[in-house]
């Protein structure tokens, strides 16, 4: 929610508010007036009640609307003025409906241990000084000088504070010696990413510009904007992972001026960045040097940079392209490498498949032939290979399914409690719960979903399963609707998702079910871009069961013994090659993963090895040979 959407929801209950806020105030008219933001007595500030959503103080000169005047009243930033409004009007933020929030405990820097890197000098001064940066500037950021340590000697440095609310947060130090060309950056261990420059925004500003660097930042103050700095660089994905840390701390700002470098590096970034906080706020400003730096050394004018910011262009629909914009994808698609998001534990089918950005992937079954199973086995594979991953499971608690997930990661039945902590390790920064439990409501998922995507880069959605989405069993337009919806999600987010559906019942689970059997809308099947079958063979169980107490088998039997324990089948493949066929799998008792022979080895997704040369490893280095 921007501050101007929120403000006009305060106005909506203007009288409220001015009662809320100025408690000693009294209504003349259609006015509240009262003899200051202290609320004294008195007729000095006057708040409009009769829709024209606006307030004065004629003694001081100030004006603007209730959010403004929420932050003079309380003497606090626009923030906390968002966040405080929220709760008076019983707003919640979209986050809490995430069962697993990352509790992440991040450290702050040691001021012993940076005051011994400092240096009591003017070099940082002197070195600013040469980029355009004046004394006043550099003393309002708190930039001094240091030392870094290029691995033979200390090089001179300048030291910048990351602070927000009056809390240091980083102290990133960058060398202005550069021997071999090339600048040495330090930065404090297990820090928060943040971006610079809070410490000089004004607590009421709506509007800021981001840039690539401490010193843009600091040029850009020179020029007379607020602005703010990224902590990394330009670049995607884990350049840019400071956004999940600063996403509600931005909500305060309407408008967004995005100022990367005009690099390849920093044209990413900024569609990334724009994509992420909302590109209907978002800008993108061309300058017509590299940097703003640049262009302050260049001595371009303020009134020029004016320009430029009024010029800015709106980030371009998503859909809106050239077709010459795909040349390369075009050139790629005959003759480049597949690309794929991540592959699945068994190399029996990654030579014929893999997980593609942008698609959508059913995974059907009879009730009880494991589709739970094999799904978490998929989603512990892709977080293995780094990819993010936020899991609805609406049939069993959060509590249950990390016990599941737990016991095929750690691959034991009942894993110690050290063995759990390691796997919560493990799932830090690679999983999310949406934590509802029942049926949910399919437009909500969607919603939440966006709201991953956007904040901490979710690549993987999974979903189980669409029976609980709140969707009626005879509802095919809704059916229709809710996977048609997640299609648009996944094309514009360009991620996947994997939907569990049930199979419609049938006169046996003899015989694995096919396509046409999926339960409900036909166009399920149609939308999908894969469809899997996971199948039990339960004849084999039996068989097995029956030989084990010494009893005789029929052919059937015997037959059904030389057979697969499950198959998965890949039934529809839009895309790649389009191949279809089956896999034969073990479900392993201890681990509950999938394995493509009875012999193979269950994977540990812990050690990241597989669990026998885990547990030779573990020998060595425990047991002794005598």
């Amino acid at each position: 929610m921007t501050p101007g959407e929120l403000s006009d929801l305060l106005w909506n209950q203007v009288e409220r508010v001015a009662k809320y806020l100025l408690p000693n105030g009294k209504r003349e008219s259609h006015e509240w007036v009262a003899g200051s933001i202290n609320g004294e007595a008195g007729k000095s500030l006057k708040v409009n009640l009769a829709g024209k959503k606006v307030w004065s103080d004629f003694a001081e000169g100030t004006t603007g609307d209730l959010l403004d005047l929420w932050v003079a009243v309380r003497d606090c930033g626009l923030h906390q003025a968002m966040t405080e409004a929220k709760e008076f009007l019983g707003i919640k933020d979209d986050d809490h409906h995430f069962a697993a929030k990352q509790q992440k405990k991040f450290s702050r820097p040691d001021r012993k241990k940076v005051a011994r890197y400092l240096t009591k000098t003017e070099k940082h001064i002197e070195y600013l000084a040469t980029r355009g940066i004046s004394a006043e500037t550099a003393k309002l950021y708190e930039v001094a000088a240091a030392k870094v340590w290029n691995g033979e000697r200390e090089l001179d440095a300048l030291a910048f504070p990351y602070k927000r609310d009056g809390e240091l947060l980083q102290v990133k130090r960058i060398s202005t010696e550069r021997p071999d060309g090339k600048k040495v950056i330090m930065a404090e261990g297990d820090c928060e990413p943040c971006l610079y420059g809070w410490q000089a925004i004004p607590k009421n500003m709506r509007i800021v510009i981001l840039c690539e660097g401490e010193i843009d930042c600091m040029s850009y103050y020179q020029y007379g904007f607020p602005a703010l700095s990224v902590p990394f660089g330009g670049g995607k994905g884990a350049k840019q992972q400071w956004i999940e840390f600063e996403y509600h701390n931005l909500d305060r700002f309407d408008e967004i001026w995005i100022s990367m470098d005009s690099d390849e590096v920093g044209q990413a970034a900024a569609r990334e960045i724009a994509t992420r906080l909302g590109e209907h706020r978002c800008r993108l400003v061309k300058l017509p040097h590299k940097d703003i730096n640049e262009c302050l050394m260049a001595g371009i004018s303020s009134d020029d940079i004016v320009g430029y910011l009024e010029r800015a262009s709106f980030f371009d629909p998503e859909e809106l392209y050239s077709a010459r914009e795909f040349y390369q994808d075009t050139i790629n698609a005959f003759y480049g490498k597949e690309q794929s998001l991540f592959y699945s534990p068994w190399e029996c089918l990654n030579k014929n498949f893999a997980f593609r950005q942008a698609e959508l992937s059913l995974v059907n079954g009879v009730n009880g032939h494991g589709k739970t199973e094999v799904v978490g086995h998929m989603a512990l594979e892709a977080m293995r290979q780094g990819v993010k991953t936020c899991i609805a499971s609406l049939e069993i608690k959060p509590g249950i399914l990390l016990k599941r997930l737990t016991r095929q990661s750690t691959c034991l039945k009942l894993p110690p409690q050290l063995e759990i902590e390691s796997a919560f390790k493990f799932y830090d920064d690679r999983l999310w719960l949406f934590g509802l439990t029942g049926t949910a409501k399919a437009d909500r998922l969607i919603e939440i979903f966006t709201y991953a995507w956007k904040r901490y880069g979710i690549e993987l959605f999974i979903i189980d399963s669409l029976m609980k989405c709140g969707i009626g069993d005879d509802d095919y337009n809704g059916q229709k609707a809710f996977v048609d919806a997640l299609c648009d999600f996944k094309n514009k987010t360009n991620t996947h998702i994997l939907l569990v559906t049930h199979s419609r019942k049938g006169e046996s689970e003899e015989k694995p079910t096919g396509k046409m059997d999926v339960k409900g809308s036909g166009s399920i099947t149609d939308l999908a871009d894969n469809l899997f079958i996971i199948w039990r063979n339960k004849v084999r169980e039996k068989a097995i069961h029956k030989d084990q107490q010494g009893e005789e088998l029929d052919d059937k039997e015997r037959k059904a013994l030389a057979a697969p324990a499950s198959v998965l089948m890949l039934e529809k493949q839009r895309n790649g090659e389009g191949w279809e066929g089956g896999i034969p799998l073990y479900l392993e008792i201890n681990s509950h993963q999938f394995l493509p022979t009875e012999t193979a080895s269950p994977f540990n997704y812990i050690a990241n090895m597989p669990l026998s040369e885990y547990d030779e490893v573990w020998r060595q280095e425990n047991v002794t040979e005598y």
